[in-house]
């Protein structure tokens, strides 16, 4: 079966190129990336984008544009909002305000390069586009970081799989279990559905 998806995606090669820009541009959402375990898959995609033969240059290319996507977004979602907190509380749910306040200590201290610094800082990667939105960044600052720094973070996660992607599909059984457990400890520890927290409201 797994030989037939290869053959498949040797064929469709855009298949595998938009999947990783559609993750990595949810991963880049504000809220919507808090989610994503993208920096866990990542890795895995360049590897398959490898051994189907897509150019490293290709695959990178078309993460790098869902990452200025998604942060474009999430931008605009903060310019939108404004420095009006009333509209803050109600369209950002009351859960995530402080991965907002933590943004805003994260800009302070490195101001413009918080944009490109975030994206290595795990959920600050989606909440700091959006915070330098709210906060009221000039776009001809933002932009260019963005544009500048966001093939840097493909470039590692997407090129680190790319080129170890033989030994990827050598030993796929075992990768693929190490994947279903690594999600499972994610999903447990980060509780993103809150769960332990509404078992300690019943």
């Amino acid at each position: 079966m797994f030989d037939s998806i290869l053959s498949f995606l040797e064929t469709n090669p855009d298949w595998v190129n938009w999947t990783i820009f559609a993750l990595i541009f949810i991963e880049s959402l504000f809220i919507a990336g808090l989610f994503t375990p993208a920096t866990l898959i990542v890795p895995g995609i360049g590897a398959l984008a490898a051994t189907i033969g897509i150019s490293p240059f290709e695959i990178t290319f078309y993460a790098t544009m869902g990452m200025v996507t998604g942060d474009s977004v999430s931008y605009g979602l903060g310019r939108l909002i404004g420095k009006d907190s009333s509209k803050l509380f109600n369209w950002v749910p009351n859960n995530y305000h402080g991965y907002i306040k933590q943004a805003q200590k994260f800009m302070e201290k490195y101001g413009i390069l918080s944009v490109a610094l975030g994206r290595f800082f795990g959920p600050l990667r989606c909440v700091v586009p959006f915070t330098a939105g709210f906060l009221g960044m000039h776009k001809r600052i933002f932009f260019p970081v963005t544009i500048l720094s966001a093939p840097i973070w493909t470039s590692l996660y997407v090129l680190s799989g790319y080129f170890l992607g033989v030994a990827f599909i050598e030993y796929f059984n075992y990768v693929l279990i190490g994947f279903i457990l690594v999600i499972t400890i994610y999903t447990v520890y980060k509780d993103p559905m809150n769960l332990r927290e509404d078992k300690k409201n019943d």
